[in-house]
């Protein structure tokens, strides 16, 4: 009998690490999308894991089964352990995360005789050496389908691209793109019941210009691009504030940076916070910049643009898919805190451009990332290889 989703199909999700992040709130969506479809989903968790995260996920009715591995255990402790449990499981599907180490976790999945492995790379190949394109590659040959969040990242990886359309697949190819999903229904549910006004006189401040960035504090989320270019953008606007939300190893370094540029008056580091939370800071955001240095697909420009907030992001990888130039939001050259602060300086000068891009933004992303595309693709595709793997 040819298996189906909705036959209570056991689906296990393996994932490195269960943090505060992109990668994990897009296998958030997919387990939601699966759940939903009457899978049995069990998430599996190698390395590290943040509580709440976790939380969120078995939220959804997900088991999460954290295996609390050392990274500094070899890798053949990882693979031991990943076939024995799923030899174990024995679930109908494996869907692997890939992200280092992503290729171990699928050849356990093919020596564990699991017969339908699918996997999703979050990162471009951009970031990455010629032996990850290599494994990467290698992991392919493995996997039923294998998914990427953006054609930037595909055509990184693989030199070619083809955004998945469940009633044209090709089943001679393997890769494909699947973008992102974003949750405009909740995103948008929760902007409107914003107190903005009061979000702005608890943070101290209001009747100043807000300039946003959400992410890990980490070098190739930009950040410290963007304190390079804050002086010119005080200089221009001087009721200019930076909000900068998230944590990360580089949260001392990026504090030095602003005392030294003498900016430290203009900023407020709000720290990580919850999902809900970013979207409320969206509302009360006059221009959110992305100066990615590599993004996969780009989950804070759409949240951003959702909320209504015009993006000026790097012109990299699936920033560039997500953000269109002068239309919604300005793409800039990847570090160049020149034309990063021209940009935020026209949008906080020019209040009926910044509506304009920011409505354009919010009607783009709705149309096509949205929840409800990501779902019917996901569930179209899972059964359609499903029946060919059978």
């Amino acid at each position: 009998m040819p298996f189906k989703l909705t036959h209570s199909a056991k689906v296990l999700i393996a994932i490195p690490v269960l943090l505060v992040g992109g990668t994990e709130m897009q296998t958030l969506n997919l387990v939601n999308v699966l759940v939903g479809a009457g899978c049995n989903v069990t998430v599996c968790c190698y390395y590290e894991y943040d509580q709440s995260m976790v939380n969120r996920f078995e939220g959804t009715g997900a088991k999460v089964l954290l295996m609390k591995y050392e990274r500094a255990k070899d890798l053949w402790h990882l693979a031991k352990g990943l076939i024995q449990l799923f030899k174990t499981m024995k679930p109908d599907i494996v869907h692997v995360q890939y992200v280092a180490p992503g290729l171990v976790p699928i050849i356990a999945a093919k020596l564990a005789g699991i017969k339908i492995v699918f996997a999703t790379v979050h990162q471009p190949g951009t970031a990455y050496g010629l032996k990850a394109k290599i494994l990467l590659r290698t992991a392919t040959r493995f996997c039923t389908a294998f998914f990427c969040v953006s054609k930037a990242v595909e055509e990184s990886w693989f030199g070619s691209s083809d955004v998945l359309v469940p009633t044209h697949i090709n089943k001679n190819r393997t890769h494909f793109t699947l973008y992102n999903a974003v949750d405009a229904d909740r995103i948008e549910g929760i902007v409107k019941a914003t107190d903005k006004e009061e979000l702005r006189k608890s943070l101290g401040i209001n009747g100043k210009k807000v300039v946003g960035v959400v992410g890990r504090l980490r070098r190739e989320k930009g950040q410290g691009i963007l304190l390079d270019a804050m002086p010119a953008v005080v200089k221009v606007v001087p009721d200019s504030v930076l909000v900068v939300v998230g944590d990360g190893p580089d949260r001392d370094a990026l504090n030095k940076q602003a005392a030294g540029l003498k900016i430290l008056d203009n900023i407020i580091w709000l720290g990580q916070k919850t999902p809900e939370e970013v979207y409320q800071l969206y509302s009360i955001m006059d221009v959110v910049a992305v100066p990615s240095l590599f993004e996969g697909f780009g989950l804070s420009a759409a949240e951003a643009m959702l909320a209504g907030a015009p993006v000026v992001a790097s012109r990299v990888d699936g920033l560039s898919e997500v953000v269109q130039h002068e239309v919604m939001g300005y793409l800039v050259n990847s570090g160049n805190s020149r034309e990063l602060a021209a940009a935020i300086v026209d949008l906080l000068s020019d209040t009926e451009k910044a509506k304009r891009f920011g409505k354009a933004g919010y009607l783009y992303v709705k149309d096509n990332f949205s929840a409800e595309r990501f779902r019917k693709l996901t569930l179209s595709s899972y059964e359609r290889y499903a029946k060919w793997s059978a």
